[in-house]
């Protein structure tokens, strides 16, 4: 059996298609979060040869990155390796790397590392990153919560701030340390400051004798008139009212107006005091740069047709937070809209493939959406309009994230950092600690998330 080199494999400039693309038709996905993901696998086993092109390596279950902000999970709890997941497949292939761009004349992607993918089928599953809305300062001065590093990040940050207020004889200092700031309140910025407000309970006085629970604050801002904007109204003011009681500062019709390092500034002219900005306050698609410009709906996602295929491109399509696909309206950037995409396409591109055109359209059906607020609080808005709040909330909560998490240890290693922390009150991952930048692992593409983050601003 001849072995096909590195660049006939991945399909580099050297004619229209690799050899092995030559003998079946070539799906590239970009991006392998929900979506991306959610089309691999519908793919697998079928007649199709898969380029899964992703610069992390790993799928990231996003819903739980505030746990490992928070000192509850470990990284790796919410994170699984591509490369495990079709470690047995007979026609998806895991490439680590960044795309720089598409060319849609050519039929081609090039990589950070010049190298190009030609493909028959194209689905730009490319995710979303913060949106700053414009303040660069605000960029520069907050930790957001949209990957692993800034998940990573912001547990060390808190947990240092905690350790200088323990030492800290200044006042004013101390203050800042331990003022902590949420902007955004939406179920991000909700379920960030309840877990929050819960690390700083079990942890102020015990472990840091010289902290105590009531010189803590942590303000949760948000624009708009109530917490949960996609929620409805009983639920959102539900989430306001517990976390009042359990101490957090809700400021609603409130905005971040600017930041530097040592305060942020609301609207209305109110300065506080902080070393801690973490930004929930919204997110924007990520597209990569094309030979000709994407149409982009307003809220700068790509247009897509009925069928999520871009118009003017043969066999390109736009699922997930980078589509503007719409059920009515625009669907939200949500898991649920992102993985029933993500099967649809896979299976128009199978039908064309066999020689069926699509002829029904893509229709979200809505399942529901939910958010914990903390211990034995959550909420939950079902399909026919079934709510839940509290104690059952919670459980449903629980349930509905295991199962959707990837892989069986990070189901198990869940389920018993919850427990453990049920029952003793207690997070036992505090620890401090930052790699060292490494050249190779970020010719791997694996530190983009600061380059993602300046580009937001």
């Amino acid at each position: 059996m001849q072995t096909l080199s590195a660049e006939e494999e991945m399909g580099e400039a050297k004619g229209p298609h690799s050899r092995r693309a030559a003998a079946r038709p070539r799906v590239v996905i970009v991006g392998a979060g929900f979506a991306g993901l959610a089309c691999a696998r519908k793919l697998n086993g079928t007649a199709v040869d898969v380029e899964l092109l992703d610069r992390s390596g790993f799928h990231l279950f996003t819903p739980l990155l505030y746990q490992v902000a928070t000192a509850l999970l470990n990284p790796s709890d919410i994170a699984y390796p591509l490369r495990a997941v079709f470690r047995r497949s007979p026609n998806v292939r895991v490439h680590q790397t960044t795309v720089e761009s598409v060319d849609f004349r050519r039929r081609c992607v090039r990589l950070c590392t010049g190298q190009e993918v030609k493909y028959d089928y194209l689905v730009l599953a490319t995710g979303s990153t913060d949106n700053y809305f414009g303040s660069a300062a605000v960029a520069e001065a907050s930790i957001g919560l949209k990957t692993l590093a800034q998940a990573a990040r912001l547990r060390n940050h808190v947990l240092a701030c905690l350790e200088r207020a323990d030492e800290e004889d200044n006042q004013d200092e101390r203050r800042a340390l331990l003022t902590f700031v949420v902007g955004g309140g939406g179920p991000t910025g909700v379920e960030y400051s309840g877990a929050l407000g819960e690390l700083i309970h079990l942890v102020a006085g015990r472990d840091y004798p010289g902290v105590l629970r009531n010189e803590v604050r942590i303000i949760l801002v948000e624009a708009g008139a109530r917490l949960l904007g996609g929620f409805s109204e009983r639920l959102g003011l539900y989430a306001e009212r517990i976390l009042t009681r359990r101490g957090i500062e809700v400021r609603t019709g409130t905005r971040v107006e600017t930041a530097d390092e040592r305060s942020v500034t609301l609207s209305g002219g109110t300065v506080v005091a902080t070393r801690t900005i973490v930004w929930t306050g919204g997110v924007r698609p990520l597209l990569p740069l094309t030979d000709s410009p994407l149409e982009l709906a307003r809220s700068q996602r790509a247009r897509v047709d009925p069928h999520l295929r871009v118009s003017g491109t043969e066999g390109v399509y736009v699922i997930g937070d980078a589509a503007a696909a719409e059920g009515g309206s625009e669907l939200p950037m949500l898991s649920a809209p992102a993985i029933q995409q993500a099967r649809y396409v896979a299976q128009s591109i199978l039908g064309l493939i066999a020689g069926r055109r699509p002829t029904l359209p893509f229709r979200y059906l809505d399942k529901g959406t939910m958010a914990t607020i903390g211990r034995n609080a959550a909420v939950a808005h079902l399909r026919g309009g079934i709510e839940l709040t509290g104690f059952l909330g919670w459980l449903a909560w629980i349930f509905v994230h295991i199962w959707y998490l990837i892989g069986f240890r990070n189901r198990l290693a869940a389920l018993s950092s919850w427990g453990w922390n049920y029952i003793r009150f207690d997070r036992p991952i505090r620890i401090i600690l930052q790699a060292t930048p490494d050249p190779l692992v970020s010719a791997a593409g694996a530190d983009d998330d600061e380059r993602v983050r300046h580009e937001t601003g």
